[in-house]
């Protein structure tokens, strides 16, 4: 076999002990490869190890550390406009919630998204995954919610399908329409039956729905019955949990199975116990408490009683304007506990669970797609220190070079 690509004279390889989910301790027993090369074919790992096997194409990665590629599996593109003066009504002492509830916050997006054009839309969202493929990531998923009915709701799931088709990264939606409680409905019942009535429209583009499941949104009691309805109907179910105050999300997603529960900024140490017993993972969202000035989920405490941790950005126009995984992992190593090892294991290995990409993506092994970060560092334990730094010399998406060069 003749490989398509050899990149040579890797100083680390760098990947997760296992395919996701990862639990506990062993989230920080990394796999680590000093002085080997990577071979690659029909964009799959085909190689690892000191030998030369012949190749088409041969690039040089001296003294240079791979990871697997960045899962981003927490973001919510599709999305347009800008909330940079809620920004500083945060600063000046308004909470998150009081400038939602005054018709800002999600609801300032939800008009921008309404009023743009699919097109629109699709653009401004393409620009961002070029800047994302730029700082490491290779596969992130994108959430509908900036809709809130039937045809902007659909609008947005199009946009990620399209996305999906037209650059390399690949693109995983979320259907989160229970993102906000809009005008126009009597009870909060009554519009969650309302995104029931077309989730057979969203299962065309995608299998996953997540709901915003917090205190003045919607609440385990509004919650738990439309989440059993959409499992009843094939969908795999993620909650936004015990964001802002502690209000049984967690919990519930442990008791419907859910695949992940995000957040968990105001968990009590009862939720993250349960949540560490469960097969539900722990999505860290470190940007957004950076970004709203709020404690940190306790990510040390999920991993020392044996959970399944994965991180992600948040990325969204109002409570986290951060897309870097360096930043993210930086952030989670100084302030949710993490140490590096379990940091990399989180954002790849893990979130790729998250995501049901686990037996393709996540790892540094033969079979497993070729989607690599190469980083300018004398070990992989330099990068939170690193952090802002412009340490990533290339992105390998499927076997080819995607952003940077070697």
């Amino acid at each position: 076999m003749i490989l398509d690509i050899l990149i040579v004279g890797l100083g680390e390889v760098v990947s997760p002990p296992c395919r996701g989910p990862v639990r506990g301790g062993e989230m920080s027993q990394l796999k680590i490869k000093k002085d080997v090369n990577i071979g690659i074919k029909d964009g799959k790992i085909a190689y690892i190890g000191k030998e030369k096997p012949l190749s088409s194409r041969v690039l040089n990665a001296s003294g240079l550390v791979a990871l697997p590629g960045f899962i981003d599996c927490h973001t919510h593109i599709p999305f347009t406009g800008s909330r940079g003066e809620e920004f500083l009504m945060r600063l000046e002492g308004r909470s998150y919630m009081e400038i939602m509830e005054s018709g800002g916050g999600i609801f300032s997006t939800v008009k921008s998204v309404k009023t743009a054009s699919e097109v629109r839309l699709f653009q401004d969202s393409l620009k961002l995954l070029v800047e994302m493929a730029c700082h490491g990531i290779t596969t992130v998923e994108g959430k509908s919610g900036y809709g809130l009915d039937e045809d902007s709701e659909l609008k947005q799931l199009r946009v990620l399908e399209r996305l999906n088709s037209s650059q390399p990264l690949d693109v995983v939606p979320t259907f989160l329409g229970a993102h906000a409680f809009p005008e126009g409905f009597n009870s909060k019942k009554e519009y969650l039956e309302y995104l029931l009535s077309f989730v057979d429209k969203v299962k065309e583009y995608t299998d996953t729905a997540d709901i915003f499941c917090e205190k003045g949104v919607f609440e385990p009691e509004d919650s738990k019955p439309f989440l059993k309805k959409l499992k009843a109907k094939g969908f795999r179910i993620r909650l936004h949990a015990d964001e802002l105050a502690s209000s049984g999300g967690g919990k519930l997603a442990v008791e419907l199975g859910a695949v992940s529960a995000d957040h968990l900024i105001s968990a009590d140490e009862e939720t993250l116990k349960t949540i560490a017993g469960s097969s539900v993972t722990a999505v860290l969202l470190p940007g957004t408490s950076f970004f709203l000035r709020e404690r940190y989920a306790r990510g040390d405490f999920l991993i020392a009683n044996n959970g399944i941790v994965a991180l992600a950005s948040d990325f969204n126009p109002g409570s986290c304007n951060i897309y870097d995984p360096l930043m993210i992992m930086h952030l989670a190593v100084s302030h949710n506990g993490l140490k590096v090892e379990e940091a990399i294991t989180a954002y790849t290995a893990n979130s790729a669970h998250v995501l049901n990409m686990a037996h393709r993506k996540g790892l540094i092994e033969v079979g497993y797609d070729a989607d690599l970060v190469i980083l300018d560092l004398e070990s992989y334990r330099e990068l939170p220190y690193m952090f802002s730094r412009d340490i990533i010399v290339a992105t390998v998406k499927a076997g080819r070079v995607i952003s940077g060069e070697l």
